[in-house]
């Protein structure tokens, strides 16, 4: 695993946690997850020789070996699908159907000629739209063809948080994705559409359809244990190809057949990082505490947000306790989750921009913290017409406007604080006590400037 934004996944530096196996198989449809996660390795994993057969080895997964990939969408431009530009011209100017545009993508990555042959998108879909009975001729043909040449074809769709400025139209056409997926799963044996989604897009594209089941059935979720985000660390430090990763692995014996043993990746981390998280017990233990306090309120860790922090606890331990018996000072791992927290809150301003207006009012508080006491704030500053003024904002974005990144922001599904407050927690970043009142994770709260009495500091505003 490896962060896919900035670094593309190779032979040397991609890992294969535990339980993504089901994520990489081509009858699972859908892959969900939050950000930082890995769907974007995956997704650019599956479309490289080298990594499936990688991934086909380490999950004896044999029918990765037999998958032609094709990218349905993604984030980066491509002219095997269309851009966001061209996909809200298509849906806003030209009013086609969500499951004909990506049945139009599906049929051009698979080479059909009448498609191949037409220049632009416009043209492509319309020729689908135009011809009902050639369209379903021609999926049984392929699936005829690849069942033939035993392989399987795979569309691969990821990003999809970036298919439309306006929140409910990308809703739509990611409902017109899982209708393609439905289609192809239903109608054929050897053409597949796997999706990679965040939670919060998979909730509200509206599987209402018939036999939407049969995709729900076919879900799973990229998830980290703690065993798995230290054994992704220990991967990275003994696969640098350097003396420092040589002097690692010789002086721990570290192996990847250690990547699911929590007895050994203590005693790593005890020689790395002591065993405490101070000077005993009381502050807890820094193999538990790290990941701990890097969940998000679903109780998972992004890798990202993992290594971020300890790349910044190495950091500061060189600046500030260079003496220190350990590489990395107790002290220096709570500034490097100060530091993920930071990272985390930016992520978050960037894919839901509206969570950052509801969570600022609270500045300064601390939590727990009782759920009038959050409505009030949210009333004194007026946060249902801000936010709905937002939403309308981002609905009227041109089609010139889309190049711009707030082309991707999205509003919440409703300004009713009561509902800000569910979707809140469903995505994450709040979580409800048994005692009724409201928390924040401290992957959240600590950048958004909330206290908790003896928890990690929070980062003061400059």
């Amino acid at each position: 695993m490896v962060d896919a934004d900035t670094i593309d996944p190779n032979p040397r530096n991609l890992f294969t946690p535990a339980g993504h196996r089901n994520a990489l198989d081509p009858d699972t449809t859908v892959v969900r997850g939050g950000r930082g996660v890995g769907k974007t390795v995956w997704f650019k994993a599956l479309q490289d020789d080298k990594l499936r057969e990688i991934a086909a080895r380490h999950y004896s997964l044999d029918l990765l070996n037999r998958v032609d990939p094709l990218p349905g969408f993604g984030a980066k431009l491509s002219k095997q699908y269309p851009n966001p530009r061209r996909l809200q011209a298509l849906v806003d100017r030209h009013r086609f159907r969500p499951s004909d545009i990506w049945t139009a993508v599906a049929l051009f990555g698979l080479g059909v000629p009448a498609l191949t042959a037409v220049d632009d998108w416009p043209g492509r879909v319309q020729w689908v739209v135009d011809n009902p009975g050639v369209v379903e001729d021609s999926i049984l043909d392929l699936d005829e063809q690849a069942g033939r040449e035993d392989r399987i074809k795979l569309l691969l769709f990821d990003a999809m948080d970036r298919l439309h400025s306006d929140r409910k139209i990308a809703d739509q056409l990611a409902r017109g994705i899982f209708e393609l997926a439905l289609t192809l799963r239903t109608s054929t044996r050897n053409l597949r559409v796997k999706m990679f989604i965040r939670y919060d897009m998979f909730d509200t594209a509206k599987l209402d359809f018939a036999d939407a089941s049969k995709l729900i059935a076919n879900i799973t979720d990229l998830r980290w244990t703690n065993t798995s985000l230290y054994a992704l660390l220990f991967h990275y430090m003994g696969g640098a190809e350097s003396e420092h990763s040589t002097g690692f692995l010789s002086e721990t014996g570290w192996t990847e057949h250690h990547n699911g043993d929590e007895d050994k990746q203590r005693k790593v981390l005890e020689r790395i990082a002591g065993r405490y998280m101070g000077t005993d017990h009381r502050k807890g233990y820094t193999y538990t505490w790290l990941p701990n306090h890097l969940a998000d309120g679903r109780q998972q860790v992004s890798p990202r947000s993992f290594l971020s922090a300890l790349w910044r606890a190495t950091q500061k331990t060189e600046e500030n306790f260079s003496g220190h018996a350990h590489a990395l000072h107790w002290d220096a791992i709570r500034q490097g989750v100060q530091h993920a927290s930071q990272i985390r809150v930016q992520e978050v301003k960037e894919d839901t921009p509206w969570v950052s207006n509801a969570i600022d009012p609270l500045r300064g508080t601390q939590v727990p913290i009782e759920r009038d006491e959050v409505t009030s704030r949210w009333k004194n500053v007026k946060l249902n017409a801000a936010l709905s003024t937002q939403r309308s904002m981002t609905s009227e974005l041109s089609e010139e406007d889309s190049d711009n990144e707030t082309m991707f922001a999205t509003g919440p599904l409703s300004t009713d604080y009561e509902g800000l407050i569910a979707e809140l927690i469903d995505l994450g970043v709040m979580t409800i006590r048994t005692n009724k009142k409201l928390d924040l994770p401290d992957v959240y709260r600590i950048a958004f400037d909330i206290g908790r009495k003896g928890g990690v500091p929070r980062v003061k505003q400059q």
